[in-house]
Order: structure tokens, then C-alpha cells, then sequence
């Protein structure tokens, strides 16, 4: 499956990173030698290593020489890393999106971008990636009502831009579980909220789109609110990540193990789902109630 070339830049950093590590491990070296041949701190030799940037091209070559690397391994490192500058700027990182958001929920639209498949839980809240924009606006006129309009408007338009992996000629594959009270608040009032449960009907009809609802009559899951995502990439280069929604916003972790133990999470809640049959009448019967 195709990658937005976008995207393709959080790759060739990983890939850089992980070479580099590799490289300084050969030569017994550690981050603190590498961070003296810099003058840097060890920060920053652990920050390129994890593949969050690229070296400067005068890092690169201080890297390299320190490392004892071969000629063809520079070349292809370096390739690697101007392939990687090369790619296209994605809407994100335009001034008015780029200032909202910082660290891992930054980093998370290049990963939702790059991904093949999004199983998530989104908890009291309707998926975000399913949201229409009025929903939205209503969600942010309240979590967000101290902060300045364009604020708002860019946290909002950030929301529709993000749907834009459902609708791209290789869209991503979602599966989505949500608990039936999402569906029964009624944000931004009932006209606002119908709107919304129709979109949910209308995208369900899409064959890259799954959504299961956890009922009330579930019990103990139905109050499970703690919204996280599963993001599997294509082919089998790249670990997948699990993204959770925290307070201070998104956290990141490609840990076998933390995804593992996400993956239970996300199965046990499906377990007590209703199918996407009964989820579709489950839609129908509160937009009627709200008629």
C-alpha cells in the first residue's frame, strides 16, 4: 500500500537514527563519546538516534568519521537522510497548525498519516477521525472557550484535516470502538448531534471503515472511557505504536510489549461490542429518539 510521500520523512529518520546507533555501537562508542565529538549534549545524539531529527549534514559527517564508517555506508546513510529532507511539506506543518501542537501529539499526525490500519478506542467521545465539523466546533467552544478564536479555528480545522486518511486514494483502514454514551450526549444540541449520527450512518457504509459500539447493557466496558490508538504501518520494517490521549495531550510508545498489552485492551472491549449490524440500528434508534 502506498504512503503519502509526507509521511515517508518519519521513516527515514527512524531508519537514519537506528543506522547511526548501530554504527556507534560497532565502534564502542557511547551517546556520551558521540555528544563530545559533536559538543553537544547527549540529548541531542539520543534525539537523532530515536529518529525525532536529522543530524545537520556537519553532525553527520563529524558522526561518521568518529564512527570509522565505510565509504559505502556513508553513502547510503547520507542518501538515506537527503531523501528524507526531500519530502514535501505536510499541512501540519504550516505555521498555524505547527503552534498547537508540540512533542508526541505533533509527532502523532505523521504516524496516523503513515499508517495502513488505526484500531482505536475514542471512550465518551465519538471518533475523531468520524466527527463532523459542527460536532467539533461544539467541543471546542467549550474545552477550549479561553482561548482566542483563531485558537479555535485551528484546533477545528486540524480535526477535518486528519480525515482526510479515510478519503486519499489508499485510505487507511480504521476500526473503532466507541461507548453508546458517546452517541447519547447530545453536543451542540440536538439538530448538531442527529447531523452527527447520520455522518456515523453515512461512513459505515465505506468498506475501509469499522465501528463498533459498547452498550450500556455491557456493564463493567461500557464505562471504559480511556481513549487510546493502535497504529500499524504497511509491510514489516516498522513497529507499530500505540497512542494515548493524556492531559497534557498524546503520548507515543512503540514498546512490543506496551502494544501487546494495548491490543488485549482494544479485544477486550470488542468482545463486549455490538456488531456492526446492531451498531448501525443502535445509531438509528438515538437519532430517531432525537427527532
Amino acid at each position: 500500500m502506498a504512503i503519502s510521500v509526507n509521511a515517508n520523512a518519519i521513516f527515514a529518520m527512524r531508519r537514519a537514527g537506528e543506522e547511526l546507533q548501530r554504527l556507534r555501537v560497532q565502534a564502542d562508542l557511547k551517546q556520551e563519546d558521540a555528544a563530545a565529538e559533536l559538543g553537544v549534549s547527549r540529548y541531542t545524539v539520543s534525539k537523532i538516534e530515536r529518529g525525532k531529527a536529522f543530524p545537520t549534514n556537519d553532525q553527520l559527517s563529524t558522526l561518521l568519521d568518529a564512527y570509522k564508517a565505510s565509504a559505502e555506508e556513508r553513502a547510503a546513510i547520507a542518501e538515506q537522510i537527503e531523501q528524507g529532507r526531500s519530502y514535501g511539506r505536510a499541512w501540519w506543518e504550516q505555521p498555524p497548525f505547527q503552534s498547537l501542537f508540540h512533542s508526541d501529539s505533533y509527532r502523532y499526525f505523521y504516524l496516523e498519516d503513515a499508517a495502513e490500519r488505526l484500531s482505536l478506542h475514542s471512550g465518551t467521545y465519538v471518533p475523531g477521525l468520524l466527527q463532523t465539523r459542527e460536532y467539533v466546533e461544539a467541543i471546542a467552544a467549550f474545552g477550549q472557550k479561553h482561548e482566542s478564536t483563531e485558537h479555535r479555528e485551528a484546533f477545528v480545522e486540524t480535526r477535518m484535516r486528519r480525515q482526510e486518511v479515510l478519503t486519499r486514494s489508499h485510505p487507511v483502514t480504521l476500526d473503532a470502538l466507541c461507548l453508546e454514551s458517546s452517541l447519547r450526549a447530545v453536543v451542540g444540541g440536538r439538530e448538531v448531534m442527529r447531523a452527527q449520527l447520520q455522518h456515523l450512518l453515512a461512513s459505515l457504509r465505506k468498506q475501509n471503515i469499522n465501528l463498533r459500539v459498547v452498550p450500556f447493557e455491557a456493564g463493567a466496558p461500557s464505562i471504559s472511557g480511556y481513549p487510546f490508538t493502535i497504529i500499524d504501518f504497511p509491510g514489516t520494517d516498522n513497529r507499530s505504536v500505540v497512542s494515548e490521549e493524556r492531559a497534557g495531550g498524546d503520548t507515543l510508545r512503540d514498546d512490543p510489549v506496551e502494544v501487546r498489552r494495548s491490543r488485549r485492551k482494544f479485544a477486550d472491549l470488542a468482545a463486549h461490542a455490538l456488531n456492526q449490524e446492531e451498531t448501525i440500528r443502535r445509531i438509528d434508534e438515538i437519532e430517531k429518539e432525537l427527532r
